[in-house]
């Protein structure tokens, strides 16, 4: 009978039983929110060497260095200062020699304009404006994971 009475033991029990619950309740807790936290890819780098001229009928970004710039994950935004006008090129336009759809050190990237009245037009579903021979404008190519710039050029629209 004596050995039913005696309870000395059950305490340290229960005691590990419960600091082993909290243990598993937390690893739980912690493993579901490392698993939902997902990492972002690194911005792309990338150096051009970029020509705008009105007689070719295009602009030529020369790649000089950087990380390899794949066609379906960005953008390329044009920008002419006076009037403030800004829009986004058709990348379906856009030509990535040789490869077609990645660019890489010693690549061109080809963005075609109409030749207008007024210089050199860039239209389509998300651009319209217009840039004259001799104005300054600006080409971004603009990373679509992370919405931050690759590269930003300062042209002249040459002859």
């Amino acid at each position: 009978m004596k050995l039913l009475k005696d309870r000395k033991g059950v305490s340290p029990v229960v005691g590990i039983m419960l600091m082993l619950v909290v243990t598993v309740i937390l690893a739980a807790a912690v493993n579901a929110y490392t698993s939902s936290v997902s990492v972002k890819q690194p911005t792309p780098v990338a150096q051009f060497d970029a020509k705008a001229s009105y007689s070719s009928g295009n602009i030529t970004l020369n790649m000089i260095s950087g990380d390899a710039i794949y066609k379906n994950d960005i953008a390329i935004r044009i920008q002419v200062d006076h009037p403030l006008t800004s829009g986004y090129v058709n990348m379906s336009n856009v030509t990535f020699v040789p490869h077609g759809s990645y660019a890489a050190s010693g690549d061109t990237i080809v963005i075609p304009f109409t030749k207008g009245k007024w210089g050199a037009e860039f239209t389509g579903p998300q651009i319209s404006l217009s840039v004259a021979v001799g104005q300054p404008f600006t080409v971004t190519i603009i990373d679509k994971d992370t919405g931050n710039p690759i590269w930003t050029g300062h042209l002249v629209m040459n002859p």
